[in-house]
């Protein structure tokens, strides 16, 4: 009984952390206004101008639209076979290959994986229930979690050797490395009456939603989620990020993007790479 009860709860914390993302206002916010109660308005305010607030954790997401024509036993080979031949800390290379994971009575599945080289760097993914049905919710997932401060992370490298590797493999929607909920949270506050509007027009914000509203630091596109979360021509944009952005790479299936290829990026450096970047991409 106890060993099902933290199965439980791991798989819930799992499912929660993913909805943080597609919908990371509800869940986020909750979470740190639990945690910082009452102190949470002093610290929206201490982010504004505060150079030196930073966070060290990193997450970068992958996310891939469910493929109904492909079981998720094929998916998980393919991923595993990609990875395997990948250096740490992304790849699997000499590491034990998880095993296809089992939906059980689930609709979700998931499974763990680690690099015996950088064992500081969590490799995790799941896979949603194959049903047309569902497919406006459906995603397979692929996500790593390291803190910048891990010797051997080497983070420039990460962004721009190892992910677009990554990426070629698993062939998401999008990607990107996420920084901060509290960063995200900040900036949220500064704009709550532009938000307010969109979400009184019916619009969901949201990556893998109807508008991007906030810009990671690294951000990968496929053709679908370009076309649709971006509003400018690809050609244009390419035009437009010559000499701003750090990187610009166009991968076999989408487009790959480094706004700031700072590890340590502060909340400040964060709020100014929207801000320059947001208006060349036609965002709000």
């Amino acid at each position: 009984m106890i060993m099902k009860f933290k199965k439980c709860l791991k798989t819930l914390k799992k499912i929660f952390r993913r909805e943080s993302v597609q919908n990371f206002v509800q869940i986020q916010n909750l979470k740190y206004k639990f945690k910082m109660a009452p102190h949470y308005p002093n610290f929206i305010n201490s982010t504004k101008g505060n150079k030196e607030m930073k966070e060290v954790e990193r997450t970068i997401h992958l996310y891939r639209k469910v493929d109904v024509n492909e079981s998720m036993e094929e998916r998980h080979e393919k991923v595993m076979e990609g990875l395997s031949k990948l250096e740490a800390p992304l790849g699997l290379k000499d590491s034990e290959i998880p095993e296809i994971p089992d939906f059980g009575t689930e609709l979700i599945c998931f499974y763990d994986a680690k690099n015996i080289k950088t064992k500081g760097v969590s490799i995790e993914g799941s896979y949603d229930w194959r049903d047309k049905r569902m497919l406006s919710a459906c995603w397979d997932e692929l996500r790593y979690e390291f803190k910048i401060t891990y010797k051997l992370i080497d983070y420039k490298k990460i962004i721009y050797e190892d992910l677009p590797k990554v990426i070629n493999i698993f062939d998401p929607y999008v990607a990107d490395i996420f920084v901060s909920s509290s960063y995200s949270i900040a900036y949220k506050e500064s704009y709550k009456s532009e938000i307010l509007k969109l979400k009184e027009k019916g619009l969901k914000i949201g990556k893998l939603k109807d508008i991007l509203f906030i810009l990671s630091p690294v951000m990968y596109f496929n053709e679908e989620s370009y076309n649709k979360l971006i509003k400018v021509p690809k050609e244009e944009l390419l035009e437009r990020l010559k000499g701003k952005a750090n990187e610009v790479q166009l991968l076999e299936k989408g487009i790959y993007i480094i706004f700031n290829d700072k590890a340590d990026i502060t909340y400040e450096e964060f709020v100014e790479m929207n801000n320059i970047f947001k208006p060349l991409l036609g965002l709000i």
